[in-house]
Formats: C-alpha cells, structure tokens, sequence
C-alpha cells in the first residue's frame, strides 16, 4: 500500500501543469473558434451593425439623385365680380420647374454619404470584432476554470491516498495522532474546493454559452489554453484607427457640403397660359434665384470646419491612446510568457523534485508528513500561478488582437485549431 501511495503522489508530480485534453472526438467538446462562430451567427448587435450599413449604402445611393422637378398648375381671374364672376375670364397656367444645383452640391453630398457608408462599414467590423474579444475573453476564463478544476481533482486523489497511509503510521505508533487530524482537515479542505472550482467551471461555461442564448452542454478545450500559438500577421492599420480617419473624412465632406450651399441653386421654369376669355395661349418661362443678401451660410461653414478639425484631433488622440494600450498589453504579454516559461522549465520541475524527495525522506522517516504537505503545497501552488500566467497571457494576446484587427473573419478556423 504504501508503494501505490507513493505512486500516486510521483504520478501526480509528472503531471507537470496537469494539462487537460478531453478527447477531441468528444460531440459536447467545444473548442475557441466554435464559440465564436456561434455567438456571431445571434449576436444582434452584429446584426444591427450589419442594418446601419445598409441603411448608409441606400443613403449614399440617394445622395446621387438630381432634385424632382415640379409640376405648377395656376388659376386666375375667376370667381370674382363683373366679367371676371364665372370661369370664362380664367387665365390657366401650366408649368414645369426645376431646380439646378450650382457649386457641386451633388458631388459634394455624394462624397459625404460614400464616406458615411464606409465608416459604416468599419462599424461592423468591429462590432464583430468586440463580439470575438468578449466571447474569447469568457472563453478562456473558462479554459482556465476547467484547468483549476484538473489540479483540485489531483490533489484530491493525492489527499485521500496521503490520508489513508498517514492514518496506517498513526496506527502503527510512527506518527503522532496529530497527524491524523491535521491530514483530515486538509482532505476535508480540498474536498470542499473540489466543488468550490467544479462550480466556478460551471459558471464560466455559462458565461461563454450566454453570448449565443444556449445550454452549457458541453465540455470546453483546454489544449490551446496550455500550448498558446501565435496569431500570425496583424493588419497595419487598426480598425478602430481606420474608424477614426473615416469620420474625420466624413467630417471633411461636410466642410464641402456646406461651402456648396453658398451658391445660390437657380430654378427655371417654362410652360404655357391658356386666355380662355379670347380664347388663346402662349408660353411662359421664368427663373427663380435666392439672394444670399442675409444668409451666406457662413455659420454653418464655420461649424463644419471646426468639427473636421475635431475629427483630426481625435484620430491623432487615438493613435496615442491605441500605442499607450498596445505598449502595456505587449509587456504583459511578455511577462506573462516568461513567467509561463519559467514556471514550466524551473518551478514546476523543481517543485516535482522536491516532493519527489520528501517522499523518498518520508519512507525512509527522514522527514514527516508536514513536510510532504508542504512540498505538495508548493507544487499545487506553482501550478495554479502557472494557470494564473497563461489566462493573463491569453487576455492580453485577445485585447491585442481586437486592437490590432487580427480577428479577421478568416481567422475563425485557425483560432479553432
């Protein structure tokens, strides 16, 4: 018995970070890149995104329609006194106006709904893009739950074994009753947060299986939470830098819009007049142009060229504030991979040989049990900030990929791999 004790506990010291990989044929077994396709294909804010576009795109199209004309229809000289009482003085006037626009009003409403358009589309894109960070972000909370989940149940089955042959020592009088106690105690404690981190578990896969409205049925992958790959090239322009310049374009055609308002659009008009009282008809023409006497739309202009200058001062803001963003999760990214180095090539090893030697002390009763707890401990402690460094590590890698663009929507299959 006490050979299979000692098994147990070298068992669970080559366990390493205790890396978990359901079996990958597993129905229930969701991966990354499953949650993310499933959360987009319900999302309504993607979905609502996605109407904004369209909505920007009829607009544009509209902007590049000339004005109607207008049909006029005039009566006069009736229903009055004398020869005018009745109808047969009327003077009827038909006629057709039209406006037309000088100054570039259309190529410059055109030019701002274009530009409207494709801000609207860098909207979905990353409405889609936040929806992928907070799926991946739960995600790989609950990839590191499941992980916690794996050390607790470990050393759970360490603790009952280290139990029973501490109370066989306890009986044969080589250890003292104490030990008994205190060995209960620490079996009762990781009994307890054996469900404190099955219950967690569960509550993370709920969280991941909220964004698309469905049961946490299933099991969650945790092979890429344990071997994190690079995400490959990133776009050079950030999206939400891309989003920034096109409303400050955006801002720049209103400039032209209003400056095009200046001019003062004529309409002419031409139809013909039938004199009912002599029984004749002739044509009329005519032209019809405002004045900019009181109003040379100088205020709008005004409000427009400052709201452009507002634009290129945030799109520069935003630059500022991205490369503050991207310097601080890049270094914690690199901390956290060197401490995910370190645990994994130094403490955890370590930590593996010094219960491997506790043990071997404590068969031959060098050591007693509170030093192979100790030891068992510390191991169990490197594992979880082991844990601890790759979901810091995960975390950054997604924040900076929702701000670097790198969650195309070609890149669903390799987040999944």
């Amino acid at each position: 018995m006490r050979m299979l004790f000692c098994a147990a506990l070298i068992g669970l010291a080559a366990a390493g970070a205790v890396k978990a990989q359901p079996d990958a044929q597993a129905s229930n077994l969701l991966t990354r890149g499953d949650a993310i396709a499933r959360a987009l294909e319900s999302d309504p804010g993607v979905a609502a995104a996605g109407e904004g576009l369209r909505a920007a795109e009829a607009l544009a199209q509209q902007a590049r329609l000339r004005p109607n004309p207008s049909l006029d229809v005039q009566l006069e000289d009736f229903g009055g006194s004398g020869p005018v009482s009745g109808f047969d003085g009327a003077q009827a006037t038909y006629s057709l106006s039209q406006e037309i626009e000088l100054g570039g009003d259309r190529r410059a409403r055109s030019s701002f709904a274009d530009r409207q358009a494709g801000a609207a589309n860098i909207r979905v894109e990353l409405s889609e893009l936040d929806l992928r960070e907070a799926v991946e972000l739960a995600f790989v909370e609950a990839q590191a739950a499941q992980a916690l989940v794996d050390v607790a149940q470990s050393r759970l089955d360490v603790a009952k074994d280290f139990s029973a042959a501490v109370d066989r020592r306890v009986r044969a009088a080589r250890d003292p009753e104490a030990a008994r106690s205190r060995v209960s105690a620490r079996l009762a404690e990781t009994e307890i947060e054996v469900e404190t981190t099955k219950a967690r578990a569960e509550a993370a896969k709920a969280a991941v299986a909220s964004y698309w409205g469905g049961a946490a049925d299933f099991s969650v992958e945790t092979a890429t939470f344990f071997n994190p790959a690079p995400r490959g090239a990133r776009n050079s322009v950030s999206p939400d830098i891309a989003l920034a310049e096109a409303e400050r374009d955006s801002a720049a055609a209103r400039v032209e819009i209003e400056r095009a308002k200046r001019v003062p659009d004529p309409s002419v008009r031409a139809g013909f007049r039938q004199l009912r009282e002599v029984d004749e008809s002739a044509f009329v023409v005519g032209v019809s142009v405002p004045l900019p006497v009181w109003n040379r739309n100088s205020g709008a202009i005004a409000a427009a060229t400052a709201d452009a200058r507002r634009a290129e001062y945030e799109v520069i803001a935003r630059e500022r504030e991205l490369a503050r963003e991207i310097a601080y999760l890049s270094s914690q990214a690199e901390a956290a991979r060197t401490q995910i180095k370190a645990y994994a090539e130094r403490i955890i090893p370590a930590s593996e040989q010094a219960l491997s030697q506790s043990l071997s002390a404590y068969r031959q009763g060098g050591l007693s049990y509170i030093e192979v707890l100790d030891a068992q401990a510390s191991l169990t402690e490197a594992r979880m900030r082991q844990i601890s460094a790759l979901l810091t590590y995960h975390r950054a890698e997604a924040k900076l990929a929702r701000r670097m663009g790198a969650f195309s929507s070609n890149n669903s299959q390799e987040i999944s791999q």
